[in-house]
């Protein structure tokens, strides 16, 4: 009795060492996103914005996955940079109602801003556009992503001017 005591606990114990290190079916959702991006030209990173209390009224870091679109033909007479993040703060001039300004007020075309933040494929974050690359912010929720769409998206985005 006692030795088919033991062999129950070294089988439970070796099946419940393989469940335990088995990807949860988030973890295969997130992966699968994530090389959709990848085969689709974009870069995933997990980075964030840091908060900007001081300039921006903006409290809680933004953090999450960022998926990235990098500018392959670089023009050196761009030099706009510009960020949008989706909480309160003290910059809110020309955008959607909770939406902030990263660190400062840009002079853009805030009907074409708005209307790009209202065509996102995906609930995100935090908008980002440099010279090099514009990039999402989000938590990689919700049932449906396309990375052919996100990246359309982000060509908006550095195409935004």
């Amino acid at each position: 009795m006692t030795g088919l005591i033991i062999v129950i606990v070294a089988i439970l114990s070796v099946v419940g060492s393989v469940v335990w290190v088995r990807p949860s079916k988030r973890d295969v959702k997130l992966a699968k996103w994530r090389l959709e991006a990848r085969q689709a030209g974009l870069y995933v990173k997990l980075d964030g914005l840091v908060a900007e209390p001081k300039d921006s009224g903006i409290r809680d870091d933004i953090g999450g996955a960022s998926y990235y679109l990098y500018e392959t033909k670089s023009d050196k007479q761009d030099q706009l940079e510009w960020a949008v993040v989706k909480t309160q703060g003290w910059l809110q001039q020309g955008l959607p109602d909770e939406w902030s300004w990263y660190r400062q007020e840009m002079s853009l075309n805030h009907q074409q801003l708005q209307s790009l933040i209202a065509s996102l494929p995906i609930s995100v974050d935090a908008i980002e556009r440099t010279p090099k690359y514009s990039r999402v912010i989000w938590g990689e929720s919700g049932q449906d992503f396309d990375a052919q769409q996100l990246k359309q998206f982000l060509q908006q985005v550095q195409a935004l001017a």
